[in-house]
């Protein structure tokens, strides 16, 4: 999602918030009363104010740190989107807002404060780093004393100070030889699919690097491979968690190797360095060696095919007569659909002057008949979970095209032209909820039977409600 777009949602959370608060604390908020004649502007200016809140004032570069924008008010008012905030020279990632207002006293005054906005800010250069001003609309709902039930309504934009940030470079002293700029805390481990892996047999070593920090930045730290061995390129995934501070994840490193000849073998242990900025000392991480024996070689009927990525050039030729092939086939295939589609046009010239009554009418489409109800009951049966979640996302997919007349095949089309038709937003929401809940069963580990029966009960109700 878009900053600005996750912004204007947090803020709209927020006003909800501050809405149900105010509903159940209707003591605390008041609506001001002016005397005939007060100017609004100096009465309800000290009623709301904006401000920018941080861990800290001092960082090192690469250290990521807490902001909050928040808006203190005093009286009952509706905020609104205001000036955004432009960062330059560093990261952010926006957090979670806090679900609702709370108190807090200031210079004697009681206040309800909302985090409108809250990010993990990461530096990227040393110096001073400024936070932007930025602003909230605010509507104030006020009444005279000469005429109480005479509701007037006041727009007041809250403005925040910029703040500066000064941001260290990192110590020169004790820095390793392999450090690579991260900042934060880490741990690191490695594994093998196998500690007894035939000679020429493809393989692999698993690196694992987790913690808090900038994810995106690390790369795979140089590995010592013995002589009696060839690896290949790595490939990475990535984890991400960005609902508390510190943002938190791993990345790991899948490197596929083998072994050149029979025997034993030993990969030595694995360094990675990072800068702790809360003991302000670079820590160096050795994983365990992994000891490898290498048997004799599969028969050749049973090896599987080697992942390589660079042994020479030659397996490369073939790639020059496979081109001219795949050009004169292109040209072949080119001149007889343009042939094809002069004939077309000729045949179409021709219709249009038959009259009315002798033209070919168009055959009607058939739409084959689905039992939505009776295909609910049967995936509700299906006890294969990957089964379940496919099928699930495959019967909503047939609902909202038989009901509105999609014609998009994958999911984001689906929803992008849902929300074109107009259709009712209970039913979008439930349906790109069920598209994610079913995603993320399919593509993640995570196992919850909760989740299964949410996704029949909302499918229930969507086809339901469709009326298919």
């Amino acid at each position: 999602m878009h900053p600005f777009s996750r912004y204007i949602t947090c803020l709209l959370l927020l006003i909800c918030c501050l809405r149900l608060n105010a509903q159940q604390n209707y003591g605390f908020y008041s609506t001001p009363v002016l005397k005939p004649g007060d100017n609004a502007a100096e009465k309800l200016a000290n009623t709301v104010f904006y401000k920018i809140e941080t861990a800290k004032n001092t960082v090192f570069t690469g250290e990521p740190f807490l902001v909050e924008y928040k808006l203190y008010m005093s009286v009952l008012e509706e905020p609104g989107p205001g000036k955004v905030p432009a960062f330059t020279g560093c990261s952010i990632v926006d957090l979670p807002p806090q679900q609702g207002p709370v108190i807090e006293t200031v210079n004697g005054k009681a206040y309800n404060v909302l985090v409108v906005r809250k990010i993990q800010v990461t530096p990227l250069q040393d110096g001073e780093l400024i936070l932007p001003e930025a602003s909230v609309n605010n509507i104030i709902q006020y009444v005279t004393t000469d005429k109480p039930y005479n509701v007037k309504s006041y727009s007041i934009a809250a403005y925040c100070q910029p703040v500066t940030i000064t941001v260290k470079p990192l110590p020169e002293k004790d820095k390793p030889a392999d450090f690579s700029g991260l900042v934060g805390n880490f741990t690191l481990t490695t594994k093998l699919d196998s500690n007894t892996i035939p000679q020429n047999d493809n393989t692999h070593l698993t690196l694992t690097i987790a913690g808090t920090g900038n994810i995106d930045a690390i790369n795979v730290p140089a590995i010592n491979w013995p002589r009696n061995t060839q690896h290949f390129d790595a490939t990475d995934t990535q984890h991400t968690f960005s609902d508390t501070f510190p943002v938190s994840g791993a990345k790991i490193f899948s490197i596929p190797f083998i072994g050149t000849k029979q025997g034993n073998a030993v990969i030595p242990p694995v360094s990675f360095s990072y800068f702790d900025p809360a003991a302000e000392k670079y820590v160096t991480l050795h994983s365990d060696s992994l000891d490898i024996k290498f048997t004799g070689p599969l028969p050749k009927s049973e090896q599987r095919e080697i992942v390589t990525e660079d042994i020479t050039n030659r397996k490369y030729l073939w790639i020059v007569p496979a081109i001219a092939l795949t050009v004169a086939f292109v040209l072949i295939i080119t001149g007889k659909k343009q042939r094809n589609e002069k004939k077309k046009k000729e045949a179409a010239k021709a219709i249009q002057q038959l009259p009315a009554e002798v033209k070919p009418q168009p055959a009607a489409v058939v739409k084959p008949a689905i039992n939505f109800y009776a295909s609910l009951r049967v995936l509700g049966d299906t006890p294969d979970d990957k089964v379940f979640f496919n099928r699930a996302k495959e019967l909503l997919t047939l609902a909202v095209q038989q009901k509105f007349n999609l014609t998009a095949l994958n999911e984001n089309g689906i929803l992008a032209q849902l929300a074109l038709t107009g259709a009712d937003t209970i039913i979008q929401e439930h349906a790109g909820n069920i598209y994610r809940i079913c995603n993320l069963r399919l593509y993640s580990p995570v196992t919850d039977d909760g989740q299964r029966l949410l996704v029949m009960e909302t499918l229930t109700t969507v086809i339901t409600e469709l009326k298919v």
